[in-house]
């Protein structure tokens, strides 16, 4: 959906870039979001920087509809070996 750049380097762009930014922050969360499915009517790839500080009250809150299913650790493993693998492809 990233239209050719892999979301992992848009990802680790943003991080770089808000760390440069001056920003005064105690850490920042990033979020992505890129295509129909991440709620978005004009698709395109952005991300959303959070400025972060202790006791801040941030927090992800889902609606009650929202159902996630917890993926057997097999299955994180295999996600994550396939996601080193890209990596490792990228350098």
């Amino acid at each position: 959906m990233t239209r050719g750049v892999p979301p992992l380097i848009v990802m680790s762009l943003g991080s770089e870039m808000a760390r440069r930014s001056g920003l005064e922050c105690e850490g920042i969360n990033l979020f992505l979001a890129d295509g129909e499915r991440a709620m978005q009517e004009v698709l395109h790839c952005h991300i959303h920087v959070f400025p972060r500080f202790a006791g801040d009250g941030f927090r992800l809150r889902f609606g009650a509809h929202y159902h996630f299913v917890r993926p057997a650790r097999w299955e994180l493993d295999a996600a994550a070996e396939r996601l080193r693998s890209i990596l490792s492809d990228l350098r």
